[in-house]
C-alpha cells in the first residue's frame, strides 16, 4: 500500500488584507463616476436643448452712424383754404350751385328767405326817416325862436341908442338950466334900463344858440343810433345772400334744398383749389414729439413731395393728433381733395450712435433683451434701446459694433439662454 503525502503537508494561514485595500475599488469607481458627471455637465452646458432653422430668422449687424428718428403716418390731401358758409338768420334756404361746380369769388351760392327780417328793416327805416323829418322840423322851429330873440335884442339895442341920445340932450339941457334935475335923473335911469335890457337880450341870444346846438347834437345822436340799427339790419339782409369767399369749386351741401335753417347752421363748403395741404393723423404717443417746422416726406403713389408741419391740433381725437403739412413745392393740378397719402415725419437727427435694423425683436423682447449670434448659436443678452425710427433702432447699452443679432420675433426662443441654429 502506497502512502500519500498527507503526512508531509501542513496548513499555512493566509495573511489578512489591509482595510484600505478592501475599499480601493469602490473609491476608484466613485471617482470615475464623478469625472463622468463633470464631463457630461460641461458638455450639456455648451449646448442647447432648442434648435431653430436659420431660414426662419432675420439677422442684422450692429453699426455705428447717424440715426434719423422718424415715424410713418397716414393722411389725406385737404385744401389749405376750404371755408364753411353758415346761415346768419332763420329762414328758408335756396341753393343755386351744385356740389363740384366751379365758382368764382363773389358768385351767389345760396339765398335765405326771411320775411321777418325784411319787415324789421322796413320798420326801422321808417323810424329813421321820421326822426330825420322831426329833426329838420325842430331845426326850423329853433331858428324861428332864435329870430324872435334876435328881434327882441335889436329892439333893446334901438332903445339903448334912444336912451343915450335922450341922456345927451338932458345933459345939455341941465347945463343950460332948461330942465329940472328930476328929468335929468329920469333920463339917466332910462339909459341904465336900456343897457340892462340890451345886455339881457344879447345873453338870451347866446343861450338860444347854445340850446339850439345842444338839441341839434342830441337829435343827431338819436338819428345816429337809429342809423346803426338800420345798418345792422341791412347787413343781416345782405348776409341772406351767401356768396363765394374764394375762387374754386363748391364742396358739399350741408342742408337740403328749400329746407328751414337756423342761425349758425352750416350750409355748404367752398374749396380753394389754388393751394393744398396734407392732413396727417399722428398717434397720440408721438404728440409731444411734434413741433411746427419739422420736415415731412409725403408719398402719393409714385409722386414724392416734401414739406414741413405748419399747425398741430390742440386736442386729441380717437387717440390721434391732427397735424397740417405745408408743401414746399407742389403742382396743384396733380393733387385731389381727400386723396390718401403716406408721410414720414422726421422727429430727430442723431449722429454717431450704435444702431441696428429695426425688427420684431423690439416688441417681442420688450426692448430689454436680444439674441447675439455666435457661430451656430444664439446667446441671450440684456440690452437697452433708445430712439426708434422707421428703419433703425438706437442701442444705448449691451452691444458692440460688428455684433450680429437676431432681429426677427423672439417669441420662438422661449427665453432660453442658448439656442442652436441649424
Amino acid at each position: 500500500m502506497i502512502q500519500g503525502t498527507a503526512q508531509q503537508d501542513h496548513i499555512i494561514a493566509r495573511p489578512a488584507k489591509p482595510v484600505w485595500r478592501r475599499y480601493l475599488p469602490l473609491a476608484a469607481a466613485g471617482t470615475a463616476l464623478a469625472l463622468l458627471a463633470v464631463l457630461l455637465f460641461q458638455a450639456t452646458g455648451q449646448s442647447a436643448s432648442l434648435v431653430l432653422p436659420r431660414a426662419q430668422l432675420q439677422f442684422a449687424t450692429v453699426q455705428r452712424g447717424d440715426l434719423v428718428r422718424d415715424i410713418a403716418v397716414q393722411g389725406r390731401i385737404v385744401a389749405a383754404n376750404a371755408p364753411t358758409l353758415y346761415s346768419q338768420e332763420t329762414g328758408q334756404v335756396q341753393l343755386f350751385k351744385q356740389p363740384g361746380e366751379a365758382v368764382t369769388l363773389g358768385d351767389l351760392l345760396a339765398r335765405i328767405s326771411s320775411p321777418t327780417l325784411q319787415n324789421d328793416l322796413q320798420q326801422q327805416q321808417a323810424v329813421l326817416a321820421s326822426m330825420q323829418s322831426e329833426a329838420e322840423r325842430a331845426v326850423l322851429a329853433a331858428r324861428e325862436q332864435q329870430l324872435d330873440i334876435e328881434q327882441v335884442m335889436n329892439n333893446a339895442q334901438v332903445n339903448l341908442l334912444a336912451a343915450k341920445r335922450e341922456l345927451a340932450r338932458a345933459t345939455q339941457s341941465i347945463e343950460m338950466g332948461v330942465i329940472r334935475k328930476l328929468d335929468f335923473d329920469i333920463a339917466k335911469d332910462n339909459l341904465t334900463k336900456a343897457e340892462l335890457e340890451f345886455d339881457h337880450a344879447k345873453r338870451k341870444v347866446v343861450l338860444a344858440k347854445d340850446k339850439l346846438s345842444f338839441e341839434q347834437r342830441s337829435r343827431e345822436q338819436d338819428i345816429h343810433r337809429q342809423q346803426l340799427v338800420v345798418s345792422e339790419l341791412e347787413r343781416k339782409v345782405a348776409a341772406l345772400d351767401i356768396t363765394a369767399p374764394v375762387t374754386g369749386q363748391l364742396g358739399n351741401w350741408l342742408v337740403e334744398q328749400q329746407s328751414h335753417v337756423l342761425p349758425g347752421q352750416p350750409l355748404l363748403t367752398v374749396i380753394d383749389l389754388s393751394q393744398y395741404e396734407a392732413e396727417l393723423a399722428v398717434p397720440e404717443s408721438y404728440a409731444r414729439d411734434l413741433a411746427p417746422g419739422q420736415q415731412v416726406e409725403v408719398t402719393l403713389g409714385n409722386q414724392q413731395l416734401s414739406g414741413s408741419i405748419s399747425t398741430i391740433a390742440a386736442e386729441v381725437r380717437n387717440n390721434q393728433v391732427s397735424a397740417r403739412v405745408r408743401f414746399n413745392e407742389a403742382d396743384s393740378t396733380a393733387l385731389r381733395q381727400s386723396q390718401r397719402l403716406t408721410a414720414r415725419v422726421i422727429l430727430e437727427h442723431k449722429q454717431n450712435v450704435l444702431k441696428i435694423a429695426r425688427g420684431d425683436f423690439v416688441s417681442s423682447g420688450g426692448g430689454r433683451q436680444a439674441y447675439q449670434v455666435l457661430d451656430n448659436q444664439a446667446l441671450r443678452k440684456n440690452i437697452e434701446l433708445g430712439a426708434l425710427s422707421v428703419q433703425w433702432v438706437e442701442i444705448l447699452s449691451g452691444a458692440t459694433e460688428g455684433e450680429q443679432w437676431v432681429i426677427s420675433s423672439l417669441s420662438e426662443f422661449k427665453d432660453l439662454d442658448r439656442v442652436n441654429l441649424n
